[in-house]
């Protein structure tokens, strides 16, 4: 269509790329997207991929570590990767003119070295990695709750590992992983913002020609979501740790707006229903509710900190607030927070890494690309009714998984 920013292509090797093109800025984000993630590893070497996306930074057959850090230094870029549920990805964000420069350091980090002693140095910089997770009862208390809602599904397998899991990764393992997924057929080359498209389609042909494809594959069955308690008993922590999930939508559906605007109005920081019920009340530090998506599914997910002795009330109070809302919506609250759903698209279509890592969610989801005006338009879409359709959909007054971490044995 005319004024589509979107242009796509797939390379003689089977390498996707996607730009979207955003001529009013000065800046250009580039970077690989791999579809590999821990729901792709096998439970007993859970953390391969977070692995490997380290061992990407160990340096190549051209470049030594220090050698990669130096350059993208010169380059004045701001770079990094990450590795999720579902996907990893590795990013540079530079002035327009330096993007080639940077597709020709993220290629070559595609074919790291995989040294072994770099390899068994870099598991002690994971395993210490893990154990400072382990002490953030916030951030370990998502894990967990995944876990609860997925069950044995590789969804359900932990980004970072156990120290038990990647102990056991051998350098074999991870020679074997890494030649099993990182093939062109499975990665997706991404930009946004000042694109000289010519220029970088042919930059990264050239710097991937040698590339081959291969067979990959994933788990393609949907998780079943199980509505169960797996309390986590810390007598070490101060405070008792709430985390609860329902079913949700997936990345791309229909559904997805709703589900963003609806986690806005129920626990926001400020002016939610939770903040009202819960925080303001002086009952908790913490509240808040989100949408988590995923390829096939979804979680509506609410989490809270609180002192031990208030963690019954404050779950009582979150199950109030989410039967609540299937019996009455605030017209003039859900307003505001659809304002304020806008307002963030808005606020990321200014940044070029914003817009990159949604394109990669995106991308990796299969789902369709969307300009931020069509973003915003299905944002202003969600009414009063729509959310009651998404409730219908996707109740919120039945059981949940539930995770509480914290001292108290039980609730």
């Amino acid at each position: 269509m005319a004024g589509n920013p979107f242009w796509s292509t797939k390379l003689e090797n089977g390498l996707s790329l996607v730009f979207e093109s955003i001529p009013r800025l000065g800046s250009t984000a580039v970077g690989f997207l791999v579809r590999t993630g821990s729901r792709d590893e096998p439970r007993n070497r859970a953390g391969m991929s977070h692995f490997l996306e380290h061992m990407c930074f160990k340096g190549t057959a051209g470049r030594s570590w220090d050698q990669i850090n130096r350059e993208v230094d010169d380059l004045g870029a701001l770079w990094n990767a990450y590795t999720w549920w579902e996907g990893t990805a590795y990013f540079h964000w530079v002035q327009a003119e330096r993007a080639e420069d940077s597709i020709d350091i993220l290629a070559d980090m595609m074919r790291p070295k995989l040294d072994e002693a770099d390899f068994n140095m870099e598991k002690g910089v994971i395993l210490e990695e893990i154990a400072m997770y382990n002490d953030n009862p916030s951030a370990l208390i998502a894990d967990r709750l995944i876990q609860a809602a997925f069950g044995d599904h590789p969804l359900g397998t932990s980004v970072l590992g156990t120290a038990e899991t990647v102990t056991a990764v051998s350098h074999s393992d991870m020679t074997a992983y890494f030649r099993r997924r990182y093939t062109p057929n499975n990665m997706v080359f991404l930009a946004t913002g000042a694109i000289e498209r010519e220029r970088l389609v042919e930059t990264v042909r050239r710097h991937t020609a040698t590339w081959t494809s291969g067979e990959t594959g994933r788990s393609q069955s949907v998780p079943v979501f199980h509505s169960e308690t797996r309390p986590a008993h810390r007598p070490e922590v101060a405070r008792e740790h709430l985390a609860l999930a329902w079913p949700g939508p997936e990345v791309g559906s229909p559904w997805a707006p709703a589900a963003r605007v609806l986690a806005r109005y129920l626990g926001e920081e400020e002016n939610s229903r939770l903040y009202w019920s819960v925080k303001q009340k002086g009952l908790v530090d913490r509240v808040s509710a989100s949408h988590v998506g995923f390829n096939d599914s979804g979680l509506m997910y609410v989490y809270a900190s609180t002192a031990p002795a208030r963690a019954g009330e404050v779950l009582g109070l979150i199950r109030e607030e989410m039967a609540r809302v299937h019996r009455r919506i605030d017209e003039a609250a859900l307003s505001r927070s659809r304002i304020k759903a806008e307002s963030a698209l808005v606020r990321e279509a200014e940044h070029g890494l914003s817009r990159w890592n949604q394109l990669a969610e995106i991308e990796n989801a299969g789902a369709a690309r969307k300009t931020v005006t069509q973003a915003m338009k299905d944002i202003e879409d969600v009414t009063v009714d729509r959310v009651r359709d998404f409730l219908d959909e996707f109740p919120l007054d039945g059981e949940p998984a539930l995770v509480p971490l914290g001292p108290l044995e039980r609730i």
